[in-house]
């Protein structure tokens, strides 16, 4: 019997059908995480270029969801068309596989001018300030990675690890003990050992270290497993949704598909990484607060300063003149 795919099967009213029934059957016992593959490059400019400064303490930061506005502002300048969008990309994906950072000079061999005054400039502008200002922190730090990550960093910009992790915890809270399948990965095969569940697990410590709320951890009945789908039923399911779900949000205008498109909407993960533009809307508190942070730390890091001083007195004074309404008198151009 030959395997199912999505792609044939949403070519035709009756594989439609097929997917909708097979979707209905296994409502509630699935999960879908969803991942714009440009963000969640951009949301590793947060971890690999501020997160190396704040490494003894980087939880205000998480806190104040400062992680989320750096990676939707490079996001916003990668997709920018008169940016410099594919020599970026091009040369941190180097980067974070060679950790030479003669292979990124956009970041780490960049000068630019002061940030002006008024902080006029692209709030990307100032992640790039930051980068160059701290440069031989992160270089250090980052250098680590060959020893702390497992296949010595290779897969570090792989999206199915964080997934697979994701998920693992997802269905952890059914108190269950897991039997885990997956179709063969190279970047699977090295991580999955690390993920343990357990407080021995290292993107356990990491959420922990993040004051992650959620329930976290959960307990395999066997060392994952990975298979062929073709002798798998079950894996060729999960690829008939993955399929499904990446054509989908491809092309949302795929005839008779409304049905299979809200089942799967019910089922997405949290963890998924997709646009916000909340995020960057500057009418927001938080977003305010955080391009001043944004422009402050740049500042710092202009300067080599101390990048922990008065951190949480900063955020406390910017967003009382955010309530007071400072931020509307500065855009105005008059002294608050």
């Amino acid at each position: 019997m030959p395997e199912l795919k999505a792609s044939k099967l949403l070519g035709s009213a009756r594989g439609r059908r097929l997917i909708g029934e097979l979707l209905n059957a296994v409502d509630g016992r699935y999960a879908v995480t969803i991942h714009d593959k440009l963000l969640a490059l951009c949301g590793w400019f947060f971890e690999y270029i501020y997160e190396p400064v704040y490494q003894d303490n980087s939880r205000l930061l998480y806190e104040k969801n400062f992680h989320r506005f750096v990676a939707m502002y490079t996001w916003l300048w990668m997709t920018d068309p008169t940016s410099d969008a594919k020599r970026a990309i091009e040369q941190f994906q180097k980067y974070m596989r060679s950790l030479d950072p003669a292979d990124a000079p956009f970041l780490f061999d960049n000068p630019r001018p002061p940030l002006t005054e008024d902080g006029t400039e692209h709030p990307f502008e100032s992640i790039l300030r930051f980068a160059y200002g701290y440069r031989d922190i992160i270089i250090a730090d980052n250098a680590k990675l060959n020893t702390a990550l497992p296949d010595a960093g290779r897969w570090t910009l792989d999206l199915s690890a964080s997934s697979l992790w994701s998920h693992l915890n997802h269905w952890g809270r059914t108190g269950k003990l897991l039997s885990v399948r997956c179709d063969a990965s190279k970047p699977l095969k090295a991580i999955a050992g690390e993920f343990t569940g357990d407080e021995d697990d290292p993107v356990i410590r990491r959420a922990r270290m993040k004051r992650n709320p959620e329930p976290l951890g959960w307990k395999l009945l066997e060392p994952v497993a990975f298979v062929d789908s073709r002798n798998h039923p079950s894996i060729q399911l999960a690829d008939v949704i993955a399929g499904t779900t990446v054509a989908l949000f491809s092309n949302d205008s795929l005839p008779g598909c409304e049905a299979i498109a809200e089942n799967i909407s019910r089922h997405g993960h949290p963890h998924s990484i997709m646009p916000d533009m909340d995020v960057i809307d500057l009418a927001n508190r938080s977003t305010a607060v955080n391009a001043l942070i944004a422009y402050d730390l740049a500042k710092r890091a202009e300067r080599h300063g101390d990048p922990y001083e008065n951190l949480a007195a900063m955020y406390r004074m910017a967003e009382i003149s955010w309530v007071r309404g400072d931020f509307d008198l500065i855009k105005e151009g008059k002294r608050p």
